[in-house]
């Protein structure tokens, strides 16, 4: 069975709202406070999610389940202590840092990637890499489906991507693919899997 090098780190987060679009944002907070981030390829942070404020798309509310999820190294755990009692301000909105509990991946068959950024131009470019890199880096044959056309804000501009479901993926390329992620910006929570329940909501929803 393969074993990770990587572990899910999941902070408690006190605060109300954030803005929708905080993947910059939140990477750009989190490199402030621990600066060695920018200079670790490996380490992701997920987008946080809530449900949508009375101010549209722009802004959304969190509650006590809002987490926030870092990718890390299981060799550096120790090196995220500094982030508990933080703040990291998003365009104005505070957020508090608080403990955090560690998760280990599970073997799902189904992953799900909200944005992939493999610099490609365009949607036929993209699953020819995603093919390139499923076929030659993990060598699984797997299904997969491309989600629709995505932005995302960068340092350097903005990024073009998908999001990506995977299905049918043996459990140890399970566990590898949630390890390694896939394509460019994981600090940008770019590539990163998660497990996904069933592929039945993203097969209608790209109908």
């Amino acid at each position: 069975m393969y074993e990770p090098e990587m572990i899910d780190l999941q902070f408690d987060l006190v605060g109300s709202t954030i803005p929708a679009d905080n993947a910059l944002l939140l990477s750009t907070a989190l490199v402030q406070l621990l600066p060695w981030l920018g200079e670790d390829l490996r380490v992701g942070i997920q987008l946080i999610k809530g449900a949508e404020s009375n101010l549209g798309d722009t802004t959304i509310n969190m509650n006590r389940r809002t987490k926030l999820a870092i990718r890390a190294p299981k060799n550096r755990v120790n090196d995220f202590q500094p982030l508990i009692g933080g703040k990291l301000d998003l365009a104005g909105h505070t957020l508090q840092i608080g403990q955090f509990k560690t998760r280990a991946f599970s073997p799902f068959a189904n992953l799900y990637a909200h944005f992939v950024d493999m610099g490609s131009a365009g949607e036929e470019q993209f699953v020819q890499d995603v093919m390139h890199e499923l076929d030659g880096h993990f060598q699984i044959r797997c299904g997969f489906i491309c989600g629709r056309p995505q932005t995302l804000k960068s340092p350097t501009g903005p990024l073009f991507g998908y999001s990506l479901m995977l299905h049918d993926v043996p459990p140890h390329k399970s566990l590898q693919l949630q390890d390694e992620g896939m394509g460019r910006n994981r600090l940008l929570g770019c590539g990163i899997f998660i497990p996904h329940k069933s592929i039945a909501p993203v097969v209608q929803a790209n109908i």
